[in-house]
C-alpha cells in the first residue's frame, strides 16, 4: 500500500472516479488544506472517503486568511503551511513570516511544510521551534536537503522534485529513512521533458495528476536509486507508519475495508 502525502482534493473535478481508480492502485491519498475553507472541505472528504487531512494557511493564502485551529479525529497535521517568495504577489514576506509563526505556535504533533525560494529564513524560523515535520514537493538543491535531513523533517519528492538533473541527484543523496513521495496532485505530473521521465516505465499520459498515478513517482526515485519498487515500497510505507504513526494503519485498514 501506498501513501500519497499530498492530494489537493479540492482542486480537483471527478472526485469519485478518482477516489476509485486510487483505490483499484492500493493508493492512499492525504487531503490537503489550503485556507480554512479548503480545509473544512478536505476534513469533508476526509470522512467521506475514510482517509487523513491537513488543515492550515498555505503561504500563497497567508494575506486573506487567519489561522483557525480545527479538531478532528482524520486530521494528521497542521498545514501546508511555510514560506514561498516564488510568488510574492499573492502574499507578502512579513505576513506569510507571521501566519507561519502562528501555526507552528500552535505546537501541534506534525506540520506539512511548504517551502519554495525560502529556505534560510524557513529554517531560521523553524529554529525557534521543535515540531516533527514533511518538507514536502522538494525543489531546492542537495545543500538544502541535507540540512533539513540533519535537523530530523521528512522530504516529500513529487513530479516537480525530478524535473531536473539536479533534483535527481538530491533524490540520489536523501537517505531512504528521510524519503516520503507524493503526487501534490492534480499538480507536479511527470512530463516527457522531465530528468526523471527515463525512469518510468509504465507512463500515463493525460493532462492532470493525481494519486493513482503515484507508482510513477515510486518508478522515478527506485530507478534513481536503483532499488527494486517492492522493496523500495516498503521502506517508504515504514517512513510513513514512523510520521504518522498508528492513524496511519488504521486508515489503510479502512481504505482496504479491513476496518
Amino acid at each position: 500500500m501506498l501513501i500519497d502525502i499530498s492530494c489537493n482534493i479540492t482542486e480537483m473535478k471527478d472526485i469519485d472516479k478518482i477516489i476509485e481508480n486510487s483505490k483499484i492502485q492500493n493508493i492512499v491519498p492525504i487531503f490537503v488544506g489550503l485556507d480554512y475553507q479548503s480545509s473544512l472541505k478536505s476534513l469533508f472528504y476526509a470522512e467521506k472517503y475514510k482517509t487523513l487531512f491537513y488543515g492550515g494557511i498555505h503561504p500563497l493564502h497567508s494575506k486573506d486568511s487567519e489561522f483557525i485551529p480545527l479538531t478532528n479525529d482524520r486530521l494528521i497535521a497542521v498545514g501546508e503551511c511555510g514560506l514561498d517568495y516564488f510568488r510574492l504577489e499573492y502574499s507578502p514576506v512579513e505576513t506569510q513570516r507571521e501566519i507561519f509563526k502562528k501555526q507552528l505556535d500552535y505546537q501541534a504533533e506534525r506540520y506539512f511544510l511548504h517551502s519554495r525560494d525560502a529556505h534560510r529564513d524557513l529554517m531560521e524560523i523553524l529554529s525557534d521551534y521543535s515540531i516533527k515535520g514533511i518538507v514536502h514537493s522538494f525543489t531546492g538543491t542537495v545543500e538544502e536537503c541535507k540540512e533539513l535531513v540533519k535537523k530530523g523533517y521528512f522530504v516529500g519528492i513529487n513530479g516537480c522534485s525530478v524535473k531536473t538533473e539536479e533534483g535527481l541527484e538530491v533524490v540520489r543523496n536523501l537517505p531512504l529513512d528521510r524519503l516520503l513521495i507524493e503526487t501534490d496532485s492534480p499538480y507536479c505530473k511527470i512530463r516527457k521533458s522531465y530528468a526523471g521521465f527515463k525512469y518510468i516505465k509504465n507512463y500515463t499520459k493525460q493532462k492532470s495528476n493525481e494519486p493513482g498515478l503515484l507508482r510513477e513517482v515510486l518508478e522515478v526515485v527506485g530507478g534513481i536509486k536503483g532499488i527494486e519498487e517492492e522493496e523500495l515500497e516498503e521502506i517508504i510505507y515504514k517512513n510513513n507508519k514512523e510520521f504518522f504513526g498508528e492513524k496511519i494503519e488504521e486508515v489503510v485498514k479502512e481504505w482496504a475495508g479491513k476496518a
